[in-house]
């Protein structure tokens, strides 16, 4: 299928030929018809994207922050790496469209194909000729609303939830200041609401339109009588409320605001512009300041738009998906008159020029569609030349052909997220002895984008073509942690080797469906416990070979905030921070006493209500079998600058302290202590554990190194310290 996306580094835009995308339990696959284009939002990402480096970073000081914390925790080569990995990726466009359901998903009752919907999201409701979307973000369409006019739904509950913000009634007197798209969107909703409009907007030509046309009373920013005009306007009061609409680098709309304002007036804030409130203007007059966020409520929450739980409405009257329903009845009923703001509408195979001309900033250009009138009917050539990537799911796409006997390690990967990306896929390109053939992703595009990158021959969305694929020997899994176990076992009793990252499984039954797979096909399974190969940590267990008496260990984990919301914390997506990170900890202490776990036991903060998270800062007491014992702390609430990962061992009078894996301090005795450091290239064991994998599938099978019983122990013992936390 085809998709709109942005190269970030150069800024250029494409329409690329991606895999169309796979799809999930509670979402619906949607032919797409039309989609619109946000001028302001995605004219402004545009921008952004020609800019210089430089001019990015100023443009966006907060992901400069990010950068600083990584080189202080990461390394100077690996984060530049990782940064110019991330520009390299293309951005896909869009959130706003609409079209026919093609097919729709596990737990999606009242949705059928065919049917007609409006998408909503960022991440989801691309440019592209299919989209896979929640169904929380999916609105029916009313009978008599075209595409083209539906597929500005998104942006008419933007609008739509700033007039609720701001408590507009019947005969209201509002102005609104900036008259874009969203602007002149939420002009016609307040008029369809009964209230009085005037608009400011600082562009001539667009305020000459708009009072040509009717929609309602509009003057310059800079015209000499403003204030006069907006109090004869509001009967000498000034207004009832001010929506700002516009997005400025400067608090010149909040400014104007308050100016206009009458007393116990309401400002509303919805375009991105700086709110410093002048302080005399706003107390004096005791003004309401409010933001209004995106579409509605639900905007941002994982398990609305994600998981599909509804807000009850006797709580929450208007939604996201409400709001968007109410929208289209609006233009069903002939209030919103959206043929007036449409100025441009093209083909997709020409959008590069809708995007040129929205990036100029040419103020004729309001509402702009781009349509796909051949959506499903791309043909895809028969055989694609060996330097050319194929999209498979499609039923014009051959088979994978055998390559001929003897063949290197034909490798398929699943899942391309920022780990993939920037670290895994990276390491097995080095590899000049392995045949990378096939790369999945959810969505297709990073799939596409890796593939050409790295000469990968196949890219798709559909996880299962590699799993059954017979021209497949080894499966990369690098997915999001709720997959692991399932593509594990699946691609195990399909007769592959499987490395998967960590952790394993994130209950005992699926680890138990992992081991008895791996045991009846004999194939090599590796978990991305990277800290093991490490070299620093083997010269640190190295240091206590022969040990006779029991160890203690001490193992600190200072991983920093993540918010309730982020995916980590979903329980079927992430399954929380033990099993998806301090099973890291978990493993390294087992790998490093070299005893089966006899019990653990588990203990967490409390302070709920001052805002920590329990769960995220908890102590993990694990007693071995050998006598040792091993006290793993995994902190979110600590300070960065002390380091992330600290492992403090004891034995038979010698001590250790490991540090980030750049820092080995060995002392035996009395003796003066031995010191390695390594500031610069912090080696993580990522190349070592590739290396010790593929050794593995060609080493004979009476000479197999046995790893992964230590492994799946320490992954059960994960899954039961993270059991007795939530139990």
């Amino acid at each position: 299928m085809k998709q709109i996306l942005q190269n970030f580094k150069t800024g250029a835009i494409e329409i690329a030929e991606i895999p169309k995308p796979a799809l999930r339990a509670g979402c619906v696959l949607v032919r797409n018809n039309a989609s619109a284009i946000s001028t302001g939002t995605e004219g402004s990402t545009v921008k952004l994207g020609k800019m210089s480096l430089i001019g990015k970073a100023r443009a966006r000081p907060e992901q400069v922050k990010k950068v600083l914390q990584a080189l202080r925790t990461e390394g100077v080569i690996a984060t530049l790496n990782a940064v110019n990995r991330t520009l390299d990726l293309p951005i896909p466009l869009g959130y706003s469209c609409a079209g026919i359901v093609e097919e729709v998903g596990d737990g999606v009752a009242d949705l059928e194909p065919g049917a007609p919907v409006a998408c909503a999201g960022a991440g989801m409701a691309y440019h592209a000729e299919y989209v896979v979307v929640p169904r929380n973000l999916c609105a029916s369409i009313p009978e008599g609303v075209s595409f083209d006019h539906a597929a500005f739904t998104t942006l008419g509950s933007i609008a739509m939830q700033g007039v609720r913000i701001c408590g507009s009634r019947l005969g209201d007197n509002v102005v609104v200041i900036g008259l874009g798209l969203v602007g002149l969107l939420t002009v016609q909703i307040l008029k369809a609401s009964g209230c009085r409009v005037f608009g400011i907007d600082i562009n001539s030509q667009r305020i000459e339109w708009v009072n040509r046309i009717g929609l309602c009373t509009a003057a310059l920013r800079s015209a000499d009588n403003l204030h006069e005009r907006i109090l004869k306007f509001s009967g000498g009061y000034g207004a009832d409320c001010v929506i700002i609409a516009a997005a400025v680098p400067s608090n010149d709309p909040v400014v104007l605001a308050g100016e206009i304002a009458r007393y116990k007036g309401r400002v509303v804030v919805v375009g991105r512009t700086v709110m410093e409130a002048p302080r005399e203007t706003y107390l004096f007059k005791e003004l309401e300041l409010s933001t209004s966020y995106a579409y509605g409520p639900g905007t941002g929450d994982p398990t609305y738009e994600m998981d599909g739980y509804d807000y009850p409405i006797g709580y929450v009257r208007w939604t996201e998906n409400r709001n968007m329903q109410c929208f289209l009845s609006l233009v069903a009923d002939g209030r919103m008159d959206l043929s007036s703001l449409i100025t441009h509408a093209f083909p997709i195979d020409q959008a590069l020029h809708a995007f040129d001309m929205v990036s100029r900033s040419d103020q004729s250009v309001i509402g702009v569609v781009i349509r796909y009138h051949d959506a499903g009917q791309i043909q895809l050539p028969s055989a694609a030349p060996p330097s050319s990537v194929s999209v498979l799911g499609s039923t014009t796409q051959p088979p994978l052909s055998a390559p001929p006997e003897p063949h290197p390690i034909r490798v398929g990967i699943i899942g391309a997220g920022s780990f993939a990306t920037n670290i895994m896929i990276p390491l097995l390109a080095q590899h000049r002895d392995l045949d990378l053939r096939a790369i999945a992703s959810s969505t297709g595009v990073k799939a596409a984008a890796i593939a050409k990158k790295y000469h990968i021959p196949v890219c798709t969305a559909q996880a299962h073509e590699i799993l059954e694929s017979a021209d497949i020997d080894c499966v990369f899994i690098l997915t999001r942690h709720g997959t692991h176990a399932a593509f594990a076992e699946r691609a195990l009793r399909a007769g592959k080797h499987v490395f998967v990252e960590k952790p394993l499984a994130l209950n005992e039954n699926s680890l138990r469906g992992v081991c008895e797979a791996q045991a009846l096909s004999g194939k090599v399974l590796m978990v991305g416990f990277n800290r093991r190969f490490s070299p620093l940590a083997i010269k640190l267990k190295d240091f206590f070979t022969d040990r006779c008496q029991p160890m203690i260990v001490e193992f600190r984990g200072n991983v920093g905030y993540r918010p309730p919301e982020h995916w980590l914390h979903h329980p079927t997506d992430g399954g929380g921070v033990i099993l998806g990170e301090a099973c890291h900890y978990i493993d390294f202490c087992r790998w490093l006493i070299d005893s089966p776990v006899r019990n653990i036991d588990v203990r967490a903060t409390g302070g709920r209500g001052t805002g920590l998270i329990p769960e995220d800062n908890v102590a993990i007491l694990i007693n071995f079998e050998d006598g040792s014992i091993a006290d793993v702390l995994y902190s979110s609430n600590g300070a960065p600058r002390i380091g992330r990962e600290r492992c403090e061992v004891h034995s038979e009078g010698k001590s250790a302290i490991w540090e980030d894996f750049k820092y080995l301090k060995l002392v035996r005795g009395l003796r003066f202590p031995r010191v390695t450091l390594n500031p610069l290239f912090r080696k993580k064991g990522y190349e070592q554990e590739l290396a010790a994998f593929f050794n593995e599938i060609s080493r004979p099978l009476s000479l197999k190194i046995d790893w992964l019983s230590s492994q799946i122990d320490a992954s059960l013992a994960s899954i039961l310290a993270s059991k007795e936390l939530f139990s």
